[in-house]
């Protein structure tokens, strides 16, 4: 009975590490059209989003819509971690924002403006194939000295001593 099983085992464990190995094609360049846009990524017409992308709806919060959302999209993505944080890297100029800062890692951030607004874009690999993207958009701080909605930050009451 063991011997049966494994059998059965070993031909599946090979396809699966076989898949893993598997090269991914490049993504292709988006061309920030809403109607090339899948389905469920409408909402969202100001990022690049790479084909076969598909959007994790459970972790994604979009207010709004179009060129003027806050909130954050959560995506597979087919491609390898690299490949799809040089799609970002060369796509989101593209779509007008300018790149301000950038890690490349096992987790690679970067981080655009375009007008009032900062993008956050987040890049994992995934285990076995692929990798999680985040892109996270809110408002821009207004003045140096505020924090979030404009409060300024001397206007705060000192932290209190935990003790």
């Amino acid at each position: 009975m063991i011997a049966r099983v494994s059998q059965l085992l070993l031909p599946l464990a090979t396809i699966l590490a076989l898949a893993g190995c598997a090269s991914s094609t490049s993504l292709p360049a988006s061309s920030g059209s809403p109607s090339d846009q899948p389905a469920n990524f409408q909402l969202v017409t100001d990022i690049p989003i790479p084909a076969g992308a598909s959007m994790d709806n459970e972790r994604s919060l979009i207010l709004s819509d179009r060129d003027r959302w806050i909130g954050r999209v959560v995506m597979q993505v087919g491609s390898s971690a690299n490949e799809v944080t040089a799609f970002y890297q060369a796509q989101m100029p593209n779509f007008n924002w300018q790149p301000l800062m950038s890690v490349t890692s096992e987790v690679s951030v970067m981080t655009y403006t375009r007008g009032d607004r900062v993008a956050n874009v987040q890049v994992e690999r995934r285990t076995v194939y692929g990798a999680l993207v985040s892109v996270t958009v809110a408002p821009r701080q207004a003045e140096a000295g505020t924090v979030g909605g404009g409060i300024r930050a001397e206007s705060l009451p000192p932290p209190q001593s935990r003790r």
